[in-house]
């Protein structure tokens, strides 16, 4: 089965201080292993950029356009 991701999946993950990054990772990880595949569109890629770029000061990761961009890449 194919299981598309939400962009607070790569919000949590990009966010290493984030209470539910392990519990993410582990269920990805149950995904995988149970010979699920994930996918993504477009829009989840802008989602995530929308919030990695706004900052902490409004919900936000606060994080720079050049290193989102590298996380995209």
């Amino acid at each position: 089965m194919v299981i598309l991701l939400d962009a607070n999946i790569f919000v949590r993950l990009a966010n290493r201080a984030d209470a539910q990054r392990d519990v993410t990772l582990e269920a990805l990880s149950i995904l995988h292993a149970g010979g699920h595949h994930t996918a993504i569109v477009p829009q989840v890629l802008y989602e995530y950029w929308v919030v990695a770029t706004r900052p902490l000061t409004h919900n936000g990761l606060g994080m720079l356009p050049a290193d989102v961009t590298v996380d995209l890449a």
